[in-house]
């Protein structure tokens, strides 16, 4: 059984191992020379039965010499490859069935479509696990790939490199790494997409000279294809036909379909990544090219600011809405095989090298992006570990410490090559599964240089925390966008009589509470938006009681000039500050300010305001649980404290510390920082 695109549904006998993510890779040891021509035998010994198969690929080019060496390297490659078995995504197909159904009807689909797509997936995976129906199931290349497949792959992709308008900027080894190969990164299915893009898209290789204009032009034909953050974007794409079904998906499934697409106009396309921020949580994929020897790197998404990721993965660059982002590694995925550090299984096995690692199917271009330095980090006396050849650097990501990069032992140091500066690392070695610190965190700092954070217990200060995570620049215009808002009231809910009793001043992102000078007494009161702004996630009002100093809350009935507006409004009653009410989709031309108004029921007498701007509740919240650690070789608890503002003072925290504040109550974002100048400095 196949597709349009020729590819294969698998069956899987003994899988290679269980994937846990759908940007894990095959695993596969074997330690080989680097000469081409005994990786080359290894392969074709690898082959068993098939090895007939891949030699009639050798035998089809044996007058063309060119040809000849990108089989051979195709083939030397083919270990290490493998693809997930789609047997059983026929469990998960329905809901792509529906979506594509409900395009159809209607090109942009409403919210609320949306919606009812992702409890139709959320019921899907109460009752199937694409993570053992598909990422643990394997086959290996050797076994499927086709003499045919291989043959007519080669043919196509010097067909597209011959006819390209900047042939001279590709070299053969160039093409051979990041055109040729039919297999972008490991997992996906076998396919022949290389005569899907160039039967449509062929044209294109003869009418720009600029690969910079050749791929602006391709990516906005595919404009409508998404990156989305929704529950459907989560189903487990490994073969073209369900990508173009959904059209939507995370960036690793677009980085792959943008290098097909690409490469199969003869551009030298890659799929580059960050394993782990080394600033903040989670990891990113992106698309480069390769042009005249340099890496010119854009986001897979496409769009005007696409070719700013040169700058923004430089780590110096700070930008007002990217903001800092700081890379330790960047990697490419390979089809080559990388025998290098722990994947050659020189001294080390599977129980003391991190998963990633254990694979042959990267190459480390760091320096492509930006400034790097070779570091050797000491071994404390007593921590040295027998039998144990590697150790790593892990940054501080989702609340664990990740590995980013191998080193090699030495006597009395561990030599890490090509680092990202202006980040904290932790020296580890990695036994049995676990990581075990042979040094403190340094930070390796803009200029090279190297700071140890050994908290001293003895030299102790007193710190103000106001949050736990640091402050995207998203956060700051959030909350630039109230400023300039005014409270109205009036006594008739038209509005035709009111009366301005505030204007929003700068706030912070919490909940803010301004008192009046002089209360004032109304049944009807409205929030107005500053103009061209309608963002915001909570509004409050309070009055007084007789005989009670504190302030009371005041309730009322919202309401809005646009009642198909409420459905969102309602979120700035809901008592979440992460819920947000967002006006954009529902202002037109005509109303280009927004507001909501709060019918009281009778008049009352208001004597406070509230407004919370849209935030990511990871400032010091009053009335949540908090607790302060410092690093001294684990984390070590400075005490828990219930914040009774929107400040935590704590005093004897250690100098020189790597600090964590983490909030009991609830959320999982937290990030690492040092006290300096009287502030935290985020890292």
């Amino acid at each position: 059984m196949g597709n349009k695109f020729g590819g294969k549904v698998m069956k899987s006998g003994n899988p290679i191992g269980k994937m846990t993510g759908l940007c894990m890779i095959g695993i596969i040891f074997f330690t080989i020379s680097c000469n081409s021509n005994s990786r080359l035998e290894h392969t074709l010994e690898q082959a068993g039965e098939r090895r007939a198969e891949l030699e009639k690929v050798l035998s089809h080019y044996e007058s063309d010499s060119l040809k000849k060496q990108a089989a051979e390297f195709l083939i030397s490659n083919l270990v290490g490859n493998v693809a997930y078995d789609t047997t059983l995504l026929y469990k998960y197909r329905p809901v792509l069935l529906h979506y594509d159904s409900l395009k159809k009807v209607e090109k942009s689909l409403h919210i609320n479509a949306k919606d009812s797509l992702n409890k139709e997936w959320r019921k899907i995976l109460q009752y199937n696990d694409p993570r053992i129906d598909i990422y643990s199931r394997l086959v290996s290349d050797l076994s499927i790939v086709s003499a045919d497949y291989l043959i007519e792959n080669i043919d196509l992709a010097f067909q597209s490199w011959e006819r390209c308008l900047y042939k001279d900027s590709i070299p053969f080894n160039i093409f051979l790494k990041y055109v040729l190969p039919y297999r972008r990164n490991n997992g996906y299915v076998v396919e022949k997409w290389r005569n899907y893009f160039i039967s449509r898209y062929e044209d294109y290789m003869l009418q720009y000279s600029s690969p910079h204009e050749l791929v602006d032009s391709l990516l906005e034909q595919f404009n409508d294809y998404q990156v989305e953050w929704s529950d459907i974007s989560t189903y487990p794409y490994v073969c073209l036909q369900d990508y173009h079904l959904s059209k939507m998906s995370r960036c690793p499934a677009r980085c792959w379909f943008n290098s097909m697409l690409l490469s199969a106009l003869g551009v030298p396309c890659t799929i580059d990544f960050v394993p782990a921020w080394g600033n903040r949580n989670s990891s990113h994929e992106w698309n480069a090219i390769v042009v005249n020897g340099k890496t010119y790197p854009f986001e897979a998404t496409g769009g005007r600011g696409k070719w700013k990721a040169g700058k923004v993965y430089n780590n110096v660059w700070v930008d007002e809405y990217w903001m800092k982002s700081r890379l330790p590694k960047v990697f490419r995925y390979s089809y080559e095989t990388m025998i290098q550090g722990p994947s050659s299984g020189k001294g080390c096995n599977a129980a003391n090298t991190p998963v990633f690692f254990r694979n042959t199917k990267y190459e480390d271009v760091s320096d492509a992006y930006f400034v790097t330095s070779d570091i050797h980090i000491p071994i404390k006396k007593g921590i040295k570990l027998k039998g144990v050849e590697y150790a790593y650097l892990c940054v501080f990501n989702e609340d664990v410490w990740k590995p980013v990069f191998w080193g090699e032992v030495g006597i009395s140091d561990v030599s890490f090559c090509k680092m990202g500066r202006d980040m904290v690392y932790l020296p580890v070695f990695y036994k049995d599964g676990k990581s075990i610190p042979f040094n403190d965190p340094f930070i390796l700092q803009a200029d090279g240089s190297i700071l140890f954070l050994k908290a001293d217990a003895q030299r102790t200060e007193s710190v103000a925390l106001k949050r736990k995570y640091y402050a995207r620049p998203d956060i700051g215009f959030w909350c630039e966008w109230n400023k300039g808002a005014q409270f109205e009231i009036s006594q008739d809910r038209a509005f035709h009589q009111s009366q301005i009793v505030f204007t929003v001043p700068e706030c912070e992102s919490r909940p803010n509470v301004w008192q009046l000078d002089t209360s004032v007494k109304c049944r009807y009161i409205r929030y107005v938006f500053p103009e061209d702004k309608d963002v915001l996630a909570e509004l409050s009002f309070y009055g007084k009681s007789e005989g009670k100093e504190q302030l009371q809350r005041l309730t009322g009935v919202p309401f809005s000039s646009d009642e198909s507006r409420m459905k969102t409004l309602s979120k700035l009653f809901d008592n979440d500050i992460l819920t947000f009410a967002d006006l954009n989709p529902y202002l037109s031309e005509k109303d280009s300010i927004g507001w909501v108004g709060v019918d009281f029921g009778k008049e009352v007498e208001v004597s406070a305001l509230g407004v919370c701007p849209r935030n990511d509740k990871n400032n010091v919240i009053q009335g949540m649980a908090y607790e302060l650690f410092y690093w001294g070789g684990s984390w070590i608890s400075l005490g828990k404290k219930m914040a009774t503002d929107y400040l935590l003072n704590y005093d004897n925290v250690p100098s020189n510390a790597l600090l964590l504040l983490k909030c009991t109550t609830e959320g999982k974002e937290n990030r690492i920082f040092t006290w300096e100048d009287n502030k935290q400095r985020w890292w």
